[in-house]
């Protein structure tokens, strides 16, 4: 679901709107740090702001440690835009979205990812189609933010590294089993650093959980023995970040010397082939050129394995240390094409059935169907005063279309660009798909 209507009806350009949508989320703030939170250029901010206050979107406070802005109260907001809004019935529906998204804002909650409803077999991939059912639904339960490793692009680069209590940790996983979802995956930070991780795999396959996911940067698993008591205590998938397979790169991106250890963990996991295996590249200026090697490095463990393996390639999103290092970090989307198509076709040529996420699918013509995006949907689970709310409603304020997008036949499948992406070089690299 993207606005259109609203934004529209305010009459606000892509660029204005990005900016009220990040005050959905950080609401008020002072000047210094409305940049960074937005993910915008602060001299983009210094011209946006002043706009906004002047259309009577967003206020000024002053205090004495300068100028603090917030947006209007989302009420007051909509109230304004009903006033031009052009279709009533799909203002409305943008209107409560919008309201249910500010609402949910500090509510505690689960991420929820469920399989996409698009079940047309001519679009959709056996293989993926295979590892996505029997992972979804499942549930993104973090059991922290600690982490061995301080990725240059990590999306958690600013938090201050917690360990929630297992208490915390259970009750969540009974949330999700009141809402019989039976899939779990353990995330972080790096979830095999929490002191009590066996227990927590144990209770959650004793609450009834069948599938257990551990999503790792593989560090720990080239410990020998580690792998082997996870197994033991219940896990049944494991998702592993492995950017490049260049020694030297990896080592840069991930400010780590630990390239052998993370290999090492790709061939404990071989091990054990009942496990599910994925893995995930995030693609930045360092390590794109990589990305045709990357794929033989996979389809060579691929061959090599029994495991259901699918791997995918992320387009890094400006967000955290991503946003902190953009310069060095953050490509045109027009610039990594090439490499991205190569490792595409060599690893679908191999037989590995290699997805991809945060690319604009005008850009890859042809391989929609190796979308993850097609594959995946994303809800949320609340727990409230009044009970368990299952909100099949999912806004990904990150993501954002450019005014042409409203012209493609692929917008209803297609995420667009991350809003930092946008912020930083716009739209005009997205060409709309012509057709029905």
């Amino acid at each position: 679901m993207e606005f259109q209507c609203i934004p529209d009806a305010l009459g606000l350009n892509p660029e204005q709107w990005s900016l009220v949508a990040g005050f959905l989320g950080f609401r008020e703030e002072p000047e210094s740090r409305v940049g960074y939170l937005a993910r915008m250029p602060q001299e983009r901010v210094a011209v946006l702001l002043p706009q906004l206050v002047g259309l009577g979107i967003v206020r000024r406070r002053e205090t004495a440690q300068g100028p603090w802005y917030g947006l209007i109260p989302v009420e007051e907001l909509l109230a304004k835009a009903a006033l031009a809004a052009e279709d009533p019935d799909v203002f409305e529906m943008e209107a409560n979205l919008l309201r249910r998204v500010v609402e949910g804002f500090g509510t505690p909650s689960l991420t929820v990812i469920s399989s996409s409803e698009d079940r047309d077999p001519a679009r959709r991939i056996p293989e993926i189609t295979k590892y996505a059912d029997t992972l979804m639904p499942y549930i993104d339960l973090r059991l922290g933010t600690r982490c061995n490793l301080n990725c240059t692009y990590c999306l958690l680069g600013h938090e201050n590294r917690t360990t929630r209590t297992t208490a915390e940790i259970v009750s969540d996983l009974m949330l999700g089993r009141r809402r019989n979802l039976q899939k779990v995956a353990l995330t972080g930070g790096e979830p095999t650093l929490h002191p009590e991780v066996l227990k927590i795999i144990t209770v959650a396959r004793t609450l009834g959980y069948r599938q257990v996911i551990l999503v790792t940067n593989g560090v720990t698993l080239s410990i020998p023995g580690v792998l082997d008591r996870l197994v033991g205590a219940g896990i049944t998938a494991v998702g592993i970040s492995f950017d490049t397979p260049d020694k030297e790169i990896a080592h840069e991106l991930w400010q780590s010397p630990v390239f052998d250890k993370v290999s090492l963990a790709f061939d404990a996991v071989a091990r054990h082939p009942q496990l599910l295996l994925g893995s995930i590249a995030v693609i930045t200026k360092k390590n794109a050129s990589q990305l045709p090697d990357l794929a033989n490095w996979w389809a060579d463990r691929n061959d090599a394995m029994e495991n259901l393996f699918v791997p995918n390639i992320d387009f890094v999103m400006p967000e955290e240390n991503a946003w902190l290092n953009r310069e060095e970090l953050l490509p045109k989307l027009t610039d990594v094409m090439e490499p991205v198509l190569k490792a595409l076709e060599i690893a679908h040529g191999r037989g590995l059935p290699l997805t991809f996420r945060g690319f604009p699918l005008c850009l890859l013509p042809g391989l929609e169907r190796y979308s993850y995006d097609r594959y995946m949907s994303i809800f949320r689970l609340t727990s409230s005063a009044e009970g368990d709310v299952f909100d099949k409603t999912s806004v990904d304020l990150l993501r954002t279309k450019g005014p042409q997008c409203r012209r493609c036949k692929l917008r209803r499948e297609c995420n667009g660009v991350s809003r930092g992406y946008a912020n930083l070089y716009g739209y005009g690299e997205l060409v709309p798909v012509r057709g029905a």
